[in-house]
Parts: structure tokens; sequence; C-alpha cells
């Protein structure tokens, strides 16, 4: 029996049929729980690990690397970054390439929208 059927069962009144609770037939696939049930199951998937509001393996990122996303963050190029990090284009490219590794960005904009979403800038 599923998570959600034995929640279910719990709120049945006594004397209810035991099994898997029949599925509506609803027509944009959205289904209905009662509001207690879903309280619990939530609770119950985030007490075993399951899943929680802000994800706790967020990427950890070195000093420089902070310095560039934040700087991409304010709309920079690579040669603006490299003279405000006093480091070469080269380097600049080097640590955005590592960035979208470690943030499994696509490109810049999804870095950065990364990076705040994790809280890192």
């Amino acid at each position: 029996m599923t998570a959600v059927a034995e929640l279910s069962r719990a709120d049945a009144p006594a004397g209810a049929p035991v099994g898997d609770p029949p599925v509506p037939p609803y027509s944009a696939g959205d289904g209905m729980m009662p509001y207690p049930v879903l309280i619990r199951l939530l609770g119950a998937a985030t007490a075993a690990g399951g899943f929680a509001a802000a994800p706790a393996d967020a990427p950890r990122l070195t000093a420089r690397q902070t310095a560039v996303l934040t700087l991409m963050a304010e709309g920079h190029g690579n040669t603006a970054i490299a003279r405000t990090l006093a480091c070469s284009e080269h380097t600049v490219k080097n640590v955005i390439y590592d960035l979208m590794g470690r943030l499994q960005a696509r490109n810049r904009a999804h870095a950065v929208a990364c990076a705040v979403r994790h809280s890192l800038i």
C-alpha cells in the first residue's frame, strides 16, 4: 500500500473498506488530497530526509569564484572582471568554466540564477 493510501486510510471513518482508495477521474490530471493528509505526508517525507525546502548540498565556491560570480551578476564582461580582479582574461574564463560545471549551469545568466537560488551571492 502506498504512503498516500496509508495516510488517507488513517483519516477514514471506522468500518471503511481496506485497500487503496479509488482514483477520481480528473480531466486535467490534478488530484485532490485532504489538507491534513498532505501536511502529514510532507512532514513525514521531510523528517525521513526525502526533501527539504532548501538543498543541503549547495555547491561550495572559492573566494575567486564568488568574486567572479558577483561581478557577472552586476553585468560585467570578462575583460572588466579581469581588470577588477587584477588577473588575466584567460583566468576569468577558466573560473567561469569551473563555475558552470559546479553550478550545472548552461550559460552566464543561468549561473547567476543558480547562485542566487543557493544563496551563494
